[in-house]
């Protein structure tokens, strides 16, 4: 089954645009009400990043900022699949969209 994204195209647009500026080697997997198809026009957008090990807290202060300064009418929360649970982690694998390949060879991060 395909899974997709309850978001309008400009907007995730602009959510893979900032991915890519700011964390172009993670991937990113969308999660939760916009993904289970039960969100509410202004619901915030789940997302984890996955990479080879923790990413930098900066990089996810720097990705919370770029969210919140854009023109998305919602909240992004931006999750590191490596400082969550591992019970929050079969949540998430149940149902998410992939909206950024990772590429781990080159992830500068601390653990």
């Amino acid at each position: 089954m395909t899974r997709k994204i309850d978001i309008q195209p400009h907007h995730l647009a602009t959510v893979k645009a900032i991915l890519k500026d700011l964390a172009p080697e993670t991937e990113a997997r969308i999660f939760g009400s916009r993904v289970r198809g039960t969100a509410a026009a202004y619901s915030d957008l789940d997302m984890v990043l996955v990479a080879a090990a923790k990413i930098d807290r900066k990089m996810l202060y720097r990705l919370e900022d770029a969210f919140s300064q854009s023109a998305l009418p919602f909240r992004v929360d931006v999750l590191d699949w490596h400082r969550i649970s591992s019970s929050f982690r079969q949540v998430i694998e149940r149902a998410y969209v992939v909206i950024q390949q990772g590429c781990y060879d080159n992830v500068h991060q601390k653990s």
